[in-house]
């Protein structure tokens, strides 16, 4: 749409480039859109260009055209003060944006962006704002991560919140705004009108169905006219504006500058801002991201705009080279007939070119066989896509980033699109580094790998999960407060957690975390707090929580070659003072506080284990003992405790018999007896399996627990058994049908089992039949 405007106020030109602005209302990342933009500025030849888009980022627009620069990326602008207030602009190749930039700068053409600067959006909340969003400065690191996004999104959906032309596709009957744009616009142009008047069309078109505006929209929208006025009154003759579609009603009427004056006043103060260009994925661009601009199908859309021509033709030897990449098999054949009912398809619904929608019809029906899981391979790989763009070597950083760019140089180490997996062999130095960096870069809260479970021969290997997201450059601009590199970083923020830990877990975590990544600046003093902190630590709960870390760290720190002596005594004065005060510790608890206790019982007895040191095993082993064997102690630590001294070999089947005919007594409540079952049996099904004394003495408890309660014992008894795998389940099953037929414990039908004393049951018989009321023995007889 074409507007004749002065300082005075505008009027509506009659012909496409009858006045100086020229409004190009576009569809974000639409590459119908950019490539009607390309074919307007060509025609309209402006001597200025005005981007909907941050004007803090202004500086930035001629790096559009360096020979590094390939997008897709995204514009990041941050508050100085609080970097997680952020918000990002992404680019595609075929963002309608991105052309203008590259079309200005490489024509020597003023550009510039003209939304509402981002800085009035981060400045200071006003009092009566949200009470979480005021307190963000002491917020966790989950609640800030959470606020950050909720920025980016309200970023993005306040540039990009409504899609007329998406309206406009649905009322014609479209379910891609992308076809409805080519097939109404460029597919029937066929010369006979500009891409001018394409966008005169659309202009009116936007009048028809833009909505009600919000009151940020009114704002945003003054801003752009009062830059529009600016570059009026500068002398621009012709001035191109591109901007969403639905600004397009609001800016063709310029007006008056003192309404909007008025309502600009109104806005906070700036808060001072930075902006840089940043790497961003297709990913990020679908609707799945969950920002407001996404769109469906990048990597289609992305085709769309490059492919020269043949655009089904092409898209379906991507798809086929794709499945044989994949050992699927895929022949010529298929190919022609895929692109057969495609064409079919579009013909049958009246569409002059084959689209996304049959394309993906006549993949799923010819090349899948109907099948929904390669179509799920084809939508992440082509349809969303997994590009990942650059920015050059020179944009403006904060030195963190910069340094973090010369270890993925160094290491031939950077970010990849898409998941991936890599092992690291820790004894090499390059694959050592790589970890050391890894774990770095986690203590920062850069989680850009996932560290799984150790591969290959013992513990010199770790597999790492990889994933990089383009949020991570604002988490490199908020942990830049610590240091400027990413070792001293890691180990100003490690120090900090340390000293801020308000238990002494809390610490052992950090030290855990120190050494695997090699930072022996933070660990000396955090050591000397460790080990004053734990000798004043008189909390056995808290010295348990505590020990896990150090014992890991002390049998596999010697992997990477660190030096762990320090910490050797630290443990077993913890391994002491646990023994000592863990049997206190477990008694008089209620069911939740066993289940916490036992909990770092397990814990603890791995880690004693972890040590190797005969004196430490011994000092545990002693205090389970003492567990297992105090009066009155809940019956889910003292037998937990039992199962640990069988497992360790400190106690025989027999004792372990003979512990659970006392326990399963009928003298014991059954709620008392089932939680010491829970704690032998969880995590052992073949202790029932392959001794059918214990399975006969828990099938007759089962059998004489009375009915009335039965029901509040049967949830215990479920959780014991849930623990168990289903073949085992099944077994026990299997093996509890014949236990009541069977002789207990490989005993013959009729004899006595072994250690059977007759003559001392004789003598309790007497008694027992006065007890019932039999009378002598003599008298039962006759």
């Amino acid at each position: 749409m074409t507007v004749t405007a002065t300082p005075a106020g505008p009027v509506a030109g009659a012909g496409a480039a009858a006045g100086p602005v020229t409004l190009l209302g576009i569809r974000h990342h639409g590459p119908g859109s950019a490539r009607a933009v390309a074919a307007a500025l060509a025609e309209l030849k402006p001597d200025a260009i005005l981007i909907e888009g941050p004007p803090e980022a202004d500086a930035l627009i001629p790096m559009a055209v360096h020979p590094s620069m390939r997008p897709p990326v995204a514009l990041l602008v941050y508050a100085d003060a609080d970097p997680s207030r952020a918000g990002f602009w992404p680019f595609a190749e075929f963002s309608p944006e991105w052309i203008a930039m590259r079309f200005g700068v490489g024509a020597d053409i003023p550009v510039r962006f003209i939304d509402l600067p981002s800085g009035h959006r981060f400045a200071d909340l006003p009092q009566d704002e949200d009470a979480e969003d005021r307190e963000q400065g002491t917020a966790s690191e989950d609640d800030q991560e959470e606020q950050r996004h909720s920025e980016e999104r309200h970023a993005l959906d306040s540039m990009r919140r409504t899609d007329p032309i998406a309206a406009l596709a649905t009322a014609a009957g479209y379910d891609d705004p992308e076809r409805w744009w080519e097939d109404v616009v460029e597919q029937r142009a066929n010369g006979t009108f500009s891409a001018l008047d394409s966008f005169a069309a659309i202009a009116e078109a936007m009048a028809a169905v833009r909505d009600q505006t919000r009151p940020e929209d009114e704002q945003r929208e003054a801003y752009m006219r009062q830059c529009i006025r600016e570059e009026i009154k500068a002398g621009r003759q012709r001035i191109a504006v591109i901007c969403g579609a639905f600004h397009v009603p609001a800016l063709a009427e310029i007006g008056p500058a003192a309404p909007d004056a008025k309502i600009l006043k109104e806005l906070p103060k700036k808060a001072k801002t930075t902006a840089t260009w940043v790497p961003w994925t297709h990913g990020r661009l679908s609707f799945r991201s969950g920002y407001g601009a996404g769109i469906e199908s990048p990597g289609w859309y992305h085709h769309l705009f490059t492919a020269p021509d043949l655009v089904v033709e092409r898209w379906l030897a991507r798809v086929a080279e794709l499945f044989r990449a994949e050992d699927l098999m895929v022949s010529s054949a298929h190919l022609i007939e895929a692109t057969r009912l495609a064409q079919t398809l579009a013909t049958l619904r009246g569409r002059t070119l084959a689209g996304l929608t049959e394309v993906t019809e006549a993949v799923q029906s010819v090349l899948c066989d109907g099948y929904d899981t390669q179509m799920a391979l084809v939508r992440d790989k082509l349809v969303i896509g997994e590009d990942l763009g650059e920015v050059p070597p020179d944009v403006p950083v904060v030195p963190l980033a910069a340094d973090l760019a010369k270890e993925h140089k160094r290491l031939r180490f950077g970010p990849r699109p898409g998941q991936t997996e890599v092992k690291l062999d820790l004894r090499e130095p390059n694959p050592g580094d790589k970890s050391r960096l890894l774990h770095r870069l986690n203590i920062l809260g850069i989680h850009w790998g996932t560290l799984g479970r150790s591969q290959g021969s013992g513990t010199f290997w770790e597999t790492w999960s990889l994933d990089w997201q383009p949020e991570f450059a604002v988490k490199l601009v908020e942990a830049a407060i610590w240091g400027t590199t990413v070792a001293t970083a890691a180990s100003a923020k490690s120090a900090d957690r340390a000293a801020n830990a308000e238990q002494l877990a809390g610490i052992t975590d950090v030290v855990e975390a120190c050494l695997l990544a090699d930072l022996p600046d933070a660990l000396d003093p955090i050591m000397t707090l460790l080990a004053d902190r734990a000798a004043l630590d008189t909390d056995v709960a808290h010295l348990a929580d505590a020990l896990p870390a150090l014992a890991r760290t002390l049998r596999y720190g010697d992997v990477r070659g660190t030096d762990t002596s320090s910490l050797r005594k630290v443990a077993d004065t913890l391994v002491v003072r646990i023994a000592l005060g863990f049997p206190p510790a477990c008694s008089g608890l209620d069911e939740d506080g066993a289940q916490k206790m036992r909990v770092r019982m397990d814990k603890t007895h791995q880690a004693v284990g972890l040590l190797d040191d005969a004196a430490a095993i011994q000092e545990w082993h002693r205090a389970l003992r003492l567990v297992a064997d105090r009066e009155g102690m809940t019956g889910l630590l003292a037998g937990r405790a039992l199962r640990l001294l069988y497992d360790a070999d400190k106690i025989d089947g027999d004792e372990l018999n003979r512990r659970m005919g006392l326990a399963l007594t009928p003298g014991v409540p059954p709620a008392e007896a089932a939680a010491w079952l829970d704690g032998v049996l969880s995590g052992g099904a073949m202790l029932l399996i392959h001794d059918p004394v214990l399975l006969g003495l828990l099938d007759r408890w089962i059998a004489g627990i009375p009915a009335d309660t039965f029901t509040d014992v049967l949830p215990l008894l479920r959780r014991t058994f849930s623990n168990f795998e289903g073949p085992e389940r099944r077994k026990i099953g299997e093996l509890a049908r014949t236990v009541g037929a069977a002789p207990v414990a490989g005993v013959a039908a009729g004899a006595e089992p072994p250690g059977f004393d007759r003559a001392r049951a004789d003598r309790a018989l007497p008694v027992v039949r006065m007890l019932l009321g039999l009378g002598t023995k003599g008298e039962t007889d006759a």
